[in-house]
């Protein structure tokens, strides 16, 4: 019997040691913004405290979506099925501060804040739709270790802002370009157009070569990225370029050889999905991603936060 521990956990993701474009808001004044700093970050306030809350309780999908939307409700119903408790948004939070806030007084509007949960640095990403609709939750993911966001425009000057159905092309190509370099097995050409020297890039493919060795002939593991279908947000960057949160499905496939007898599944929230404990021929698992990813004016594109949960799996 082959015990199996899938690459679920994000070894290596910690508090970045530091993060660009975080600093002191400068005194209210007539700018651009669609709302000032200290109103951004009272609404933030409410709304991560308001996020925490749903995610942890044993609320009802209505309940959520009073408060979530775009990648972050996805997450939080994937763990609501599957009882995956990696994601959910904790409660404790410590100095929230605003980065960025959309510029004009069109609709959607959106904020980008930062917060610390122990020592890990979070980034929340809030969106009004409409003038009749509250700020919702719309991406909450921990930074990489090590990681550092690029200098935003002034909160108060704001900075433009797009929510958008399917990211723009340059994302799209740099997100899909970073799904082949995390590949399992790894391609024969490296994309060169996308680093994956940050924590959560390094940790999925170390820990996809460990579970590989783990397996050894007993069964095939591939692990596979793409872009979900959902809606994106992206902040312009100061010098240009931009950082976009953008939701990503990412599959790890176990195909079983004639010498494995059975697969031993430790991870509760697969358990809990298949209903099951083991397998014997085959495995698939769909993970809920969410990426905050860098696309500069020049120079690589990079991750520097991403938040992941078990979304479903199947199994034979």
């Amino acid at each position: 019997m082959t015990v199996v521990a899938l690459p679920l956990a994000l070894g290596g993701c910690g508090l970045g040691s530091s993060i660009a474009g975080i600093h002191d808001a400068p005194a209210e004044q007539s700018g651009g913004a669609s709302v000032t700093s200290g109103t951004a970050t009272k609404v933030a306030e409410r709304v991560v405290g308001d996020a925490a809350e749903v995610s942890r309780a044993k609320a009802d999908s209505a309940a959520r979506r009073k408060v979530l939307s775009g990648p972050a409700l996805r997450e939080i119903e994937a763990a609501a099925v599957s009882k995956d408790s990696a994601g959910r948004t904790s409660a404790e939070t410590e100095g929230l501060e605003v980065l960025a806030v959309s510029r004009g007084t069109d609709w959607p509007r959106a904020v980008l804040a930062t917060s610390r949960t122990g020592d890990v640095q979070h980034l929340h990403v809030l969106v009004a739709e409409k003038a009749d609709r509250p700020y919702t939750l719309f991406a909450d993911v921990p930074m990489a270790a090590g990681a550092s966001v690029p200098a935003l425009p002034a909160v108060d000057e704001g900075a433009p802002v797009k929510l958008s159905s399917a990211p723009s092309q340059d994302v799209a190509t740099a997100a899909t370009s970073w799904g082949k370099a995390v590949a399992f097995p790894a391609p024969k050409k490296a994309p060169q157009d996308v680093s994956v020297a940050d924590g959560f890039s390094t940790a999925l493919k170390k820990n996809a070569r460990a579970t590989n060795k783990d397996l050894g002939d007993l069964a095939d593991y591939t692990q596979r990225q793409a872009i979900a279908d959902g809606e994106t947000v992206s902040f312009e960057l100061a010098d240009g370029g931009a950082i976009t949160f953008v939701p990503m499905t990412r599959t790890d496939t176990i195909r079983a050889t004639d010498k494995l007898k059975e697969l031993k599944i430790e991870q509760q929230a697969l358990k809990h999905v298949l209903d099951a404990s083991t397998v014997k021929r085959a495995l698939s698992v769909k993970h809920a991603e969410t990426l905050a990813l860098v696309t500069p004016a020049e120079g690589k594109a990079r991750v520097v936060g991403a938040s992941e949960v078990v979304e479903s799996a199947a199994g034979s």
